[in-house]
């Protein structure tokens, strides 16, 4: 009886081993380790929370972007005096972050670099004309040590050259500008090793 008992419960070990492992094509017993199992890598999905990063730079006083969703804008920060005229061209200039570059193009829906300032100063009730070397008389100097949200920005590409691409000063060391076929209007840093040499004057609108 106790042979029986124990064939019975040798059957059954049997049966749930097999079980536990697989046969191939061949029926041959294929055993399953743990360096035969293939792990797949789990994914995770970043939710971007609100931010505060602060700048300094040419202007007076600090400004900041704030990150809300997935877009990060910058905000418009009071460099110095400001004024209600100056602020409003910069809002609206934050506002067209994002809309794509277009050569010959004056918005709403697509810009090219002068047509950007343009539209922006037109809103507020400018004609400003659509080349940068004009915009050079527009309004009165601003002097660039004394910068504020809503000024007209002139570079130039080559160093020592004639003023070629122009944006609009927010405050906080920033501007924005739609200079790059391959890129949306965004907000750049002013006090950097590209911008900053190649900065020629500023003008604000009276």
């Amino acid at each position: 009886m106790k042979r029986l008992l124990a064939f019975v419960l040798c059957m059954l070990l049997l049966t749930v081993t097999l079980c536990a492992c697989g046969a191939n094509t061949d029926g041959e017993l294929t055993v399953i380790t743990k360096a035969s199992v293939s792990y797949s890598l789990q994914t995770t999905t970043t939710v971007a929370r609100p931010t505060t990063t602060v700048y300094t730079g040419i202007g007076t006083t600090q400004g900041s972007t704030v990150s809300t969703g997935t877009t990060t804008l910058p905000t418009v920060a009071a460099d110095g005096a400001t004024t209600e005229l100056g602020n409003r061209i910069a809002q609206t200039a934050i506002s067209l972050i994002g809309t794509p570059y277009a050569s010959g193009a004056s918005g709403p829906d697509a810009f090219d670099n002068p047509g950007f300032v343009s539209y922006c100063y037109k809103q507020a009730g400018f004609t400003v004309a659509r080349r940068a070397s004009a915009m050079l008389t527009f309004g009165v100097e601003a002097p660039l040590h004394a910068l504020q949200p809503g000024d007209i920005l002139l570079f130039c590409n080559e160093l020592g050259g004639e003023a070629q691409f122009v944006a609009i000063y927010i405050g906080g060391d920033q501007f924005v500008a739609c200079n790059n076929p391959e890129s949306p209007t965004k907000a750049q840093k002013l006090d950097n090793k590209y911008w900053l040499p190649r900065l020629l004057a500023a003008r604000r609108a009276e």
